[in-house]
């Protein structure tokens, strides 16, 4: 009887031991005629992008790169292979490990646009002018500082500080959020790179607290804003997933 129970253990043990067990990562891309195709993504070389179980041709030299954690991004000719992304731009070339990327997209400039805009603390909800789709991916860098009653704060806000009647309660103090439309508000703080929160006319705003006085409270966000259409006709891209 123990004998069996100790073979049992051991069983159990090899299936957390032997190499494989856990699935690989499954990347995504939707193609510029709008074809799904999915798998580990192998290589790019050029305008060939090969997964490990089809190849893809993109009909465009130039990708819009995003990276994971809020971390920025580029725009130049990209190739891939073992593990490392090469991305050449118009100041020299940049390597990354494929863990850092998000997102690529081959799209033509003109598919980008990029405005910079002011976000006073005591003005609420601001339009930016600029109007998202759910495909569209986002890029937002923010500087500055504003005055809030518990102190003075950067666009992310002051640590452990949050206000029941905030903006944005779920936000702390002084953080940049956002909202897309009549989407839920967003903490955007002073980097944010994503799939658009929703459709519709981007709004940015200081959390403050929502009521008429707003005594205490000052200073300016400066907010640079880059739009890139995504998975639409003509734009190839790649949904990576997380290693």
């Amino acid at each position: 009887m123990i004998r069996s129970i100790s073979v049992s253990i051991l069983l159990i043990a090899l299936l957390f031991l032997v190499p494989g067990c856990k699935s690989p990562p499954s990347d995504r891309m939707i193609t510029s005629d709008g074809q799904a195709v999915s798998g580990r993504l192998e290589s790019i070389s050029g305008r060939n992008v090969v997964f490990e179980s089809s190849n893809v041709t993109v009909n465009r030299d130039e990708a819009r790169i995003f990276l994971r954690d809020n971390a920025g991004t580029y725009r130049g000719r990209v190739s891939y292979i073992d593990g490392v992304l090469s991305i050449v731009t118009d100041t020299g070339e940049i390597t990354l490990p494929i863990g850092d990327v998000q997102t690529i997209i081959w799209s033509p400039t003109n598919s980008e646009t990029s405005i910079r805009i002011d976000v006073p603390a005591v003005d609420g909800w601001v339009g930016t002018g600029m109007h998202l789709t759910d495909d569209d991916i986002l890029s937002l860098t923010a500087t500055g500082n504003v005055t809030m009653e518990t102190g003075n704060c950067g666009p992310s806000g002051i640590e452990l500080f949050a206000t029941a009647t905030a903006l944005m309660p779920g936000a702390t103090n002084g953080q940049l959020i956002m909202k897309v439309g009549d989407s839920e508000p967003v903490a955007a703080g002073s980097d944010w790179t994503g799939t658009s929160p929703g459709s519709g006319e981007l709004l940015l705003a200081v959390n403050i607290p929502d009521r008429e006085s707003t005594s205490g409270c000052g200073g300016i966000y400066y907010v640079t804003l880059l739009k890139t259409a995504g998975a639409v006709s003509g734009n190839s891209v790649i949904y990576l997933a997380k290693r």
